[in-house]
């Protein structure tokens, strides 16, 4: 997961994954590990989020946090993630949540963050791979899906190398031609970032 890209233009795409996609679930690196919910855990969880780009401030990402956990306490703590290193500082965190993308509300992967020096080590794809198996273990017909959007192309090309796909249907907001649309501006944009890398 990379910093948000202010340069490029901001595009707000979705991504779907078919169900049991995903068959194994990738290992944390062994300087990392999984730390179970904590209230403790939200100051260092609200600077993670702003420092990659989720939040414009402090205050967003803390009134982010208390409402989720006000919406549905049970779920976040069961489906959020939080990855430490071995001096116990938070580096990492990604979950499931219900988004509101299509007239039902569906479940999908949210707020992925890994800190910037604790980047390109398989974070992301470890707490990924664990959330996609964990969707597979609810009921249900939908993929699993996510939001990203063009200033977000390294995680773009991420989602990718997992099996997330394009998701150029209708939404509650978006019609399948815009979609279409949208898509094509964010490959050429994929298409430019990987000839400079």
């Amino acid at each position: 997961m990379t910093v948000l890209d202010k340069s490029v233009p901001f595009i707000r795409v979705l991504m779907v994954m078919p169900r049991k996609t995903v068959r194994k679930e990738i290992p944390l690196n062994t300087k990392y590990q999984y730390v179970e919910f904590d209230d403790t855990l939200k100051e260092a969880w609200c600077k993670l989020q702003l420092e990659v780009g989720l939040f414009d401030s402090l205050a967003q990402a803390k009134e982010k946090w208390e409402s989720m956990l006000k919406e549905d306490r049970a779920f976040f703590v069961q489906n959020f993630l939080f990855v430490a290193d071995q001096q116990g500082e938070l580096v990492a965190s990604a979950g499931l949540w219900p988004g509101h993308d299509f007239e039902e509300k569906r479940l999908r992967v949210h707020f992925v963050a890994v800190k910037e020096t604790a980047q390109h080590q398989k974070i992301a794809q470890s707490m990924l791979s664990k959330l996609c198996m964990r969707y597979d273990e609810n009921p249900g017909k939908y993929p699993l899906y996510l939001v990203t959007q063009s200033q977000s192309y390294g995680a773009i090309a991420l989602y990718a190398r997992l099996g997330f796909t394009p998701y150029l249907g209708n939404t509650k907001d978006i019609s399948s031609e815009q979609a279409e649309k949208d898509w094509g501006q964010v490959t050429q944009i994929l298409k430019e970032k990987a000839v400079r890398h």
